[in-house]
């Protein structure tokens, strides 16, 4: 069914969140697999398989749904990370290859290709150094008395 837009709902609106949830859901429903293999936050899509090419069938199934709503992925945001760094055949998605990436960042935490931790704590040592740094200049100022501090 289409119809006719002449005005959208503004960014930041309380119907603009309920709409995008219901789009959303809508695109979702029959995409999502039983498993914890899709996982979805805001606009973001996360998709995770065993193998490579039922990750390949998933993007292109979700590619396929957003174009029936209207919608397309964000090429530039888009990658695939594998565990298996013998694995030299890459995943395409309408003729493009998606970058491969060795780390893989989704709601603020690192996840590496080779499942250590050394990127995540890396990642969060430096957001807590440069937190630091933009505080001492309140902080060891002596000009501002300790009872604000």
């Amino acid at each position: 069914m289409e119809f006719p837009i002449s005005l959208g709902v503004h960014q930041g609106s309380a119907l603009s969140t309920l709409l995008f949830v219901v789009i959303m859901d809508a695109i979702s429903h029959d995409l999502q697999q039983p498993i914890l293999w899709t996982l979805l936050y805001a606009d973001d899509v996360m998709l995770a398989s065993e193998h490579k090419i039922e990750l390949q069938r998933q993007v292109q199934a979700w590619c396929g749904r957003l174009r029936i709503f209207g919608l397309k992925r964000n090429v530039k945001e888009t990658e695939y990370m594998t565990t298996d760094e013998d694995e030299s055949s890459s995943i395409k998605v309408n003729g493009i290859e998606l970058p491969r990436t060795s780390v893989f960042q989704y709601l603020g935490s690192a996840t590496a290709s080779d499942g250590g931790l050394l990127v995540e704590v890396n990642s969060r040592v430096s957001a807590a150094w440069s937190k630091w740094r933009s505080l001492t200049g309140v902080l060891c100022d002596k000009k501002i008395p300790e009872r604000l501090i």
